[in-house]
C-alpha cells in the first residue's frame, strides 16, 4: 500500500520537477507490479469469455448466461466499495480477489436460473412464477454459502500479523463483493430472467411459425 502511494506521488509530481525532454520509467519490482497487473486485467477479460462460452454450452442458451454473468458488475462495484470504506488501494491482492468473486458469486444466479428452467421444463408455468418457486427453493442454499464465504475471509481481514496487511485488501474484496453480489443478485437477476424470457419466447414462436408453413408446404406437395 505504501509502495502505491509512492508510485501516485511520482506520478503526481514529476510534471512539477523534470524539466521538458527528461522521463520517468517503471524498473525492478515496480515494473513487475506494473506487468502483473497488467496480467491480471487480461486474465479477467479471458475469463469472463470462457465463462460465458462454458454456461452457453451448459444451458444451451446465449441469453441465460447474460442473465447470470450479470452479478459479475454488482460484485465488482461492492468490492470497489469496501475498499473504498476500509481505505485499501486497488493493488495486485485485491485484483485476485475480483478474480475469485469470478467463481464464487456466478452460483447464485446459476442456482436460480437453472431451477427456474427446470421447474418450466416440467410445467407449464410463466417466468414470474418460475422465479418465484426458484426464490423460495435456493434461497437457504445462496445465503449457507455465501455466508461461510464471508466467514472463512474475515480473519484475513481482521488479521494483523506480519504480512498480513498484503493479504487484507484481498479478503475484504471478496467480503464485500459477496456480500452486495448476494443480496442485489436476489432481486436483479430474476428481474433480467424475466426481462430475457420475452426475446426467448418471440424466438420459439418464430420458429414455430416458420415450422407450420414448411410442414403445411409439404401437406400442399
Amino acid at each position: 500500500m505504501k509502495a502505491e502511494k509512492a508510485k501516485a506521488f511520482i506520478e503526481e509530481s514529476k510534471l512539477k520537477v523534470l524539466k521538458p525532454g527528461y522521463i520517468i520509467e517503471n524498473s525492478g519490482s515496480s515494473q513487475s507490479q506494473t506487468e502483473a497487473f497488467s496480467g491480471l486485467v487480461i486474465a479477467l477479460i479471458l475469463g469472463l469469455v470462457v465463462a460465458y462460452m462454458i454456461l452457453a454450452s451448459q444451458f444451451n442458451s446465449f441469453l441465460d448466461p447474460v442473465t447470470i454473468l450479470m452479478a459479475l458488475p454488482f460484485s465488482i462495484g461492492g468490492a470497489f466499495m469496501g475498499l473504498l470504506i476500509t481505505g485499501q488501494t486497488l493493488n495486485i491482492y485485491s485484483m485476485i480477489g475480483v478474480l475469485l468473486l469470478m467463481g464464487i458469486v456466478k452460483k447464485n444466479s446459476i442456482l436460480l436460473v437453472e431451477f427456474a428452467n427446470q421447474v418450466r421444463d416440467q410445467k407449464s408455468i410463466s417466468a414470474i412464477e418460475a422465479m418465484k418457486l426458484a426464490g423460495a427453493v435456493r434461497l437457504r442454499p445462496i445465503l449457507m454459502t455465501s455466508f461461510a464465504t464471508v466467514a472463512g475471509a474475515i480473519p484475513t481481514a481482521i488479521a494483523t500479523g506480519e504480512g498480513a496487511e498484503l493479504t487484507r485488501s484481498m479478503a475484504i474484496t471478496l467480503i464485500s463483493g459477496v456480500l452486495v453480489s448476494t443480496f442485489l443478485t436476489l432481486v436483479v437477476i430474476p428481474a433480467i430472467y424475466v426481462v430475457f424470457d420475452k426475446f426467448k419466447t418471440q424466438q420459439k414462436n418464430q420458429l414455430a411459425t416458420k415450422l407450420a408453413f414448411e410442414s403445411a408446404g409439404q401437406e400442399g406437395l
